[in-house]
């Protein structure tokens, strides 16, 4: 509240002065309309991010070969991102409002209805990503619905691609081997996927290695 206050007194180059001093319809949004926007933005730049790289941990701690590939770079960082975020896929679902009267899958939904799109399910689908059960780091095309579709493409997902290369550039320019010394434990959520424990051993690079 206190932020809020000082944007719209002294706007900065940021999005909390665009939030409070923009209209909609021509009126400005409400305090709480603008604190649940901010809600969302902390919860979309923080938590899935977050969870993508726990799971990405996982994986790699499960599957060796797939974190020698990313560490002796015979992977792409590029195709290991789309793949951590494809696997992972930290908001389960998305809601929608159909603008339009539309057959899907043998079922009319009307203009109106309010839709729930299942992007796990999207992104393991098998008419788009073959064996999608597997954990693939050089997984090529990777059409994952991760951060969205169209209008709707996170506003995020520069920010969120770049926090998890600099994780992987730190693992892979840091550690030799991962290793998971307990069980994991998942995040209480019926809208987001991850873990909230992930008891790992990391393992340093040997020092004649290190650069």
């Amino acid at each position: 509240m206190q932020l809020m206050e000082q944007r719209r007194a002294d706007p900065q180059d940021d999005l909390v002065s665009v939030m409070v001093n923009c209209l909609v319809d021509g009126e400005p949004l409400t305090d709480d309309e603008v604190i649940v926007n901010i809600y969302g933005f902390i919860l979309a730049g923080d938590h899935t991010s977050r969870l993508a790289m726990v799971s990405a941990l996982l994986e790699f701690a499960r599957r060796p070969e797939q974190w020698r590939a990313l560490k002796e770079a015979r992977v792409s960082q590029s195709t290991a991102i789309d793949e951590i975020l494809r696997w992972s896929t930290p908001v389960m679902h998305i809601g929608r409002t159909a603008r339009a009267d539309v057959h899907l899958g043998g079922q009319l939904i009307r203009a109106g209805d309010l839709v729930t799109a299942w992007t796990i399910a999207a992104n393991r689908d098998e008419s788009v990503f073959p064996v999608p059960g597997d954990f693939d780091l050089a997984r090529k095309p990777n059409k994952h619905l991760s951060l969205g579709h169209g209008p709707h493409y996170c506003l995020g997902a520069y920010l969120g691609r770049a926090e998890i290369t600099a994780v992987l550039n730190t693992l892979v320019n840091t550690v030799d081997s991962i290793e998971q010394t307990g069980e994991p434990q998942a995040v209480y959520s019926t809208f987001l996927r991850g873990y909230s424990s992930l008891p790992l051993a990391l393992t340093g690079r040997p020092k004649a290695l290190e650069r």
